[in-house]
């Protein structure tokens, strides 16, 4: 009878007991051996042709074929590393994130493992997009969320002190205070 099975694993090991409708027009032992299993070379599905002979007692023999069929219909599953929150460094990114390691599972087994991460992420969200690849093929994917906050305050260092005269109406107009000197990670919005 056919066989189908999910997995490469699954394929169960060569058994002449299989081949259980074999007959003969004498009397004596049948023997059954298993002769060859061959590979359509396909990767899902994959299809098996088990070759076994049966001979009767006076070396009359003939070939019986059995199809495995290997069709791993399971995706894949991802959990995605928990959200991060970080600071900006110097430049207003943040760069070398440890992003963590996804969570992977699948029944035939896990093929590969990527992210669509940068490896520089500007201020603000980034979405990372991860994606599971098992043994046939088949994905799937789960998203991350990385934001970087501008964490770091402004600095400023304000012009020298001013003494002035006052003018005959007890006031001073047009007085040049100099220019404060200001500096941030992330840009200066206003003084």
């Amino acid at each position: 009878a056919p066989i189908n099975v999910q997995c490469a694993g699954d394929v169960p090991t060569p058994d002449v007991t299989v081949v259980t409708d074999e007959t003969d027009n004498c009397s004596g032992t049948i023997t059954i051996a298993h002769v060859s299993d061959v590979s359509d070379g396909g990767s899902n599905p994959e299809v098996i042709t088990r070759t076994y002979s049966v001979t009767d007692a006076a070396g009359n023999a003939i070939n019986v074929e059995q199809t495995i069929t290997i069709n791993d219909t399971t995706n894949p599953t991802i959990t995605c590393p928990a959200d991060l929150v970080i600071s900006a460094d110097a430049s207003c990114e943040a760069t070398s994130v440890a992003l963590g390691t996804p969570i992977t599972d699948d029944n035939c087994g896990v093929a590969s493992v990527t992210n669509d991460a940068p490896a520089t992420f500007p201020l603000g969200e980034t979405t990372v997009t991860w994606i599971v690849t098992d043994n046939a093929g088949l994905t799937a994917t789960c998203t991350q969320t990385v934001t970087v906050n501008d964490t770091t305050p402004p600095t400023i260092t304000c012009p020298a002190d001013v003494v002035i005269s006052a003018d005959a109406s007890c006031v001073a107009t047009s007085v040049a205070l100099g220019a404060p000197t200001t500096a941030d990670n992330c840009g200066v919005a206003s003084v």
